[in-house]
Parts: structure tokens; C-alpha cells; sequence
């Protein structure tokens, strides 16, 4: 399992070079479709509204960057230094995440002004990572000592940072960023140790915390949410990369929909899920990873 997520973290590069009524609730999806390829990896995708801003990270020959793309336009380069793992849009915001000797940060680039800022109380001396923004809140890591981390909450206008879920010392639990949207936020659990494994529906307003039940065998995990609540997730075997790995819909009201199944020998590491308005569905960017190359290209897939 952890084998899926080494680039999501960034470590690895460094080192080694609404209502309750579910916008998608008839769990209907299209065939996924390539957005990104072409040498290296193109992985951790995101989008707008529209296809009016594509944002990811490309790793080829030892570089790591992230890139935020206007429709029609050149791709602009989101880290001015070190390395860069995108994270998502919000409106004309992009969140990415910038390692510099070893430190990791999280940066917002602001497309009008095209000026990049850091947000006051979010990066400290430990690793950040993975952000995902929806207006004003912002949902990231922190891995720190003793197997410490943490998955928080930041309102940029100055509110004070919540904790959302915690773990430290062992056995060790992994916390995975999923998304935010609206009142809804995710994230993924991991035990390494038992190969264990699911994603949670957080409800911000209410603070409740609810985690899916996982079929045993079974792991869960990339999981995204709508302004809805609806998670979005991807199921697999918990033993082998690229054995039956599916993409799925838990609604809000309730229910467990599959949605496209991905092709053996192949994995996904993160996905983004944008609303594209109401009647209009929701877009589910994903990663897709050859387990035999450990390359990433990028896909979408409509979900309406």
C-alpha cells in the first residue's frame, strides 16, 4: 500500500532524486480519459470548472514540478524552487507544495495577481503537504517525529487551525489528504502493519467524522469529495498494486456505487473531484499508475 503513495508525499523525490441529494447519485460515469501523458509522470491532477485551469505535477529526469495551465495558455510554473507536488484549484487560487533541502511547504499562487504567498501558521520546520483549498478553508498534512501525523484544517482569513485526525508512535497509521468542497472533507487511513486501510467523510460544520466500511481483502483509499458529500474513492485488493482497482461513489444519503474500473496492473495514487455546476455533474481528475514502470499519466471522468 505504501507503495502507492511515495510520490504523494514528496519524501520520496527528495531523497531519492449542499443537500443531502447527491449530485451523481445514479452513480453513472464516463469511459476515464487520458488528459496528460507523455514521458516521466504526470500525476496528482487537478482542475476548474469548465477545464479552465489544469494543474499537476510532472516528474521527468529527475525534475519535479508543479504546473498550473489556463485553457488555451502557456503552462506556468508553480515552485520557483526545489521540488513541486501540485495540490488543487479553488476559484483563481492553486495550492501546490514546495521542497526545498528537505523542507517542505505549502505555497498559493494567485492566477489574477500571478503572485505566490504562504499562508500565516501553516508551514513550521515539520513536513506539509498535500493541500487542497476550497475558498477560505485549507485541508493538509503534517508528518512529524515518532511517526507523528496529522491532517488540519486552516481558515486563511486568520481563524485559528483545527485538527481533524492524529496518530503517532506505533503501530504506525499513514493519514492521507483526500479533499475539501463546500462543508465536506476527506481523508485516507493506513496501517502499514495490518494493511488496512479506508477513507473518511468529515462534516465541518458539525465536526462529526464518518469512515467507510471496508470489505474484507479490501483496501480504500484516494478518496475526494463534492460539495455534496459525496466521496468519491478508489477500492482495491490490499496486497497487490493493480488488482482490482475501481473508482467508487459513496453518497451522501447513503449507498456504495462503482463507478469505472481501472485496468490490471495499474493503480491510482490521488484524485480531484470539481463540480461543474448545478445539473452539470461533478469531474473526477485521477492518476493513473503502471505498476510495472511506476510511471504515472494523467485521466478524467464525468460523473453525472
Amino acid at each position: 500500500m505504501g507503495r502507492r503513495f511515495t510520490t504523494l508525499i514528496g519524501a520520496g523525490a527528495v531523497t531519492l532524486a449542499l443537500t443531502a441529494t447527491s449530485l451523481a447519485l445514479a452513480g453513472t460515469a464516463t469511459a476515464p480519459v487520458k488528459i496528460l501523458g507523455g514521458r516521466g509522470s504526470q500525476e496528482l491532477p487537478a482542475g476548474a470548472p469548465g477545464n479552465a485551469y489544469l494543474s499537476w505535477t510532472q516528474f521527468r529526469a529527475g525534475h519535479v514540478n508543479a504546473y498550473l495551465r489556463p485553457l488555451g495558455q502557456p503552462k506556468i510554473l508553480l515552485n520557483r524552487r526545489g521540488y513541486g507536488w501540485n495540490g488543487n484549484i479553488s476559484d483563481t487560487e492553486a495550492s501546490y507544495q514546495q521542497v526545498v533541502r528537505n523542507n517542505s511547504n505549502i505555497w498559493i499562487y494567485d492566477i489574477n495577481a500571478q503572485t505566490r504567498h504562504a499562508v500565516p501558521g501553516v508551514n513550521t520546520t515539520a513536513w506539509e503537504w498535500a493541500p487542497h483549498l476550497d475558498a477560505n478553508n485549507l485541508l493538509y498534512g503534517r508528518i512529524g517525529n515518532n511517526n507523528s501525523w496529522k491532517i488540519l484544517l486552516t481558515d486563511t482569513s486568520g481563524s485559528p487551525t483545527t485538527t481533524l485526525d492524529k496518530h503517532s508512535g506505533k503501530p504506525v497509521r499513514q493519514l492521507f489528504v483526500g479533499g475539501i468542497a463546500g462543508n465536506w472533507a476527506t481523508w485516507a487511513r493506513y496501517t502499514p502493519r495490518t494493511q488496512h486501510g479506508t477513507v473518511v467523510r468529515y462534516d465541518i460544520g458539525a465536526g462529526t467524522t464518518q469512515a467507510l466500511p471496508v470489505p474484507r481483502g479490501k483496501v480504500q483509499y484516494a478518496s475526494t469529495v463534492d460539495a455534496a458529500g459525496d466521496i468519491f474513492y478508489v477500492r482495491s485488493s490490499n496486497t497487490t498494486c493493480g488488482r482490482g482497482v475501481n473508482i467508487r461513489e459513496a453518497p451522501i444519503g447513503g449507498g456504495d456505487l462503482r463507478l469505472a474500473p481501472i485496468p490490471r496492473g495499474y493503480d491510482i495514487q490521488a484524485m480531484d473531484a470539481v463540480d461543474e455546476g448545478p445539473g452539470d455533474g461533478v469531474t473526477i481528475y485521477f492518476d493513473r499508475r503502471n505498476c510495472n514502470s511506476g510511471f504515472y499519466d494523467s485521466y478524467s471522468i464525468h460523473v453525472g
